[in-house]
């Protein structure tokens, strides 16, 4: 064990005089741009079901307040006909834009904790535009188009307001400090989705305590600072692997349950929904570029198969 931390050691020292920058600037930071896709095809089965895409731009503009636009796009098991089932998870998208606040706490010298709340407004149907921006993407790649659209849920305008809050703890020696766990709960409450999510990650690298761990588009605010609540820029390498466990607790979900003020396909959710998830991140300077892929046991009671997905996410700071 004591010849793998000096081995990472070594890594790490070899990486930052090849990159041949300080540590820390003092400079403040700016503007953050985020970029996430999620995506089934980047998952361990490479289908078109269920949660088949989500595509989220964030912009951070100080370390405190953040806003996002997002889309996500859902179909059923068999994307071929042109009437699925109404045991099947309805064709959907939602189109929302979100706005919030984030703070890293101090607590006696301590910066290990994380508070965010974000309020989302969106459309449902086909104001989201997720039929045009599926097929025409098949298109692009060359692909079959998704033939059941028709059957999609109305359009309707949804809201949220979603709270989360992290906490870090290290759980590693103070002279080889390469690995913490992250502990998490947040409260979805709306018209896109009402639950709770409980969650722990832990990872594996270097500079942990400059970053507050990778979350999906779906069950985490788009809040997620790369420093420790100083307001200056993280250091200028690290890295690290992790590995997820999520568990939620779901009252409602507009891919499940349809929409709220009018009529529409919908099956019934399964109350409890576990997800589990792998990834690594990389950050060189003001870039930041991380993979994971998740799976995800049934979301509703006559769901075919589990599912997974994968996703992309990379930052540039400013």
């Amino acid at each position: 064990m004591r010849k793998f931390l000096l081995t990472l050691l070594a890594a790490k020292a070899v990486a930052q005089s090849g990159l041949d920058l300080p540590m820390e600037t003092a400079e403040p930071r700016g503007a953050v741009i985020s970029l996430i896709e999620e995506n089934d095809k980047f998952g361990a089965f490479k289908s078109d079901r269920y949660y088949t895409q989500g595509l989220r731009l964030a912009v951070q503009m100080d370390p405190h307040t953040y806003f996002a636009v997002t889309q996500e796009i859902n179909n059923p098991f068999d994307t071929s006909n042109p009437n699925p089932p109404d045991t099947d998870l309805p064709y959907s998208g939602v189109l929302y834009f979100s706005y919030g606040y984030g703070k890293v706490l101090e607590r006696e010298g301590r910066r290990d904790c994380l508070f965010s709340v974000e309020g989302q407004l969106g459309v449902t149907g086909p104001d989201s535009g997720a039929e045009t921006v599926q097929n025409r993407f098949h298109q692009l790649v060359g692909t079959d188009q998704v033939k059941g659209w028709g059957t999609q849920i109305p359009s309707e305008p949804v809201a949220n307001v979603n709270v989360e809050f992290r906490r870090r703890f290290s759980i590693s020696p103070v002279e080889y400090p390469i690995r913490d766990l992250i502990l998490r709960g947040a409260f979805q409450a709306g018209t896109i989705r009402t639950e709770a999510i409980l969650g722990s990650q832990i990872r594996w690298g270097w500079n942990l305590d400059q970053s507050w761990g990778q979350g999906t588009i779906r069950h985490s605010n788009a809040y997620s600072p790369d420093f420790d609540g100083k307001g200056v820029y993280p250091a200028n390498f690290s890295s690290w692997f992790f590995a997820d466990t999520q568990l939620e607790v779901v009252l409602r979900n507009y891919a499940t349950n349809g929409t709220n003020f009018q009529e529409s396909r919908q099956v019934t959710n399964r109350p409890v929904v576990l997800q589990f998830m792998v990834g690594a991140t990389v950050n060189i300077y003001r870039m930041t570029v991380a993979y994971y892929m998740a799976y995800r046991t049934k979301e509703f009671e006559t769901q075919a198969k589990a599912q997974s997905f994968g996703g992309f996410k990379a930052d540039i700071k400013f």
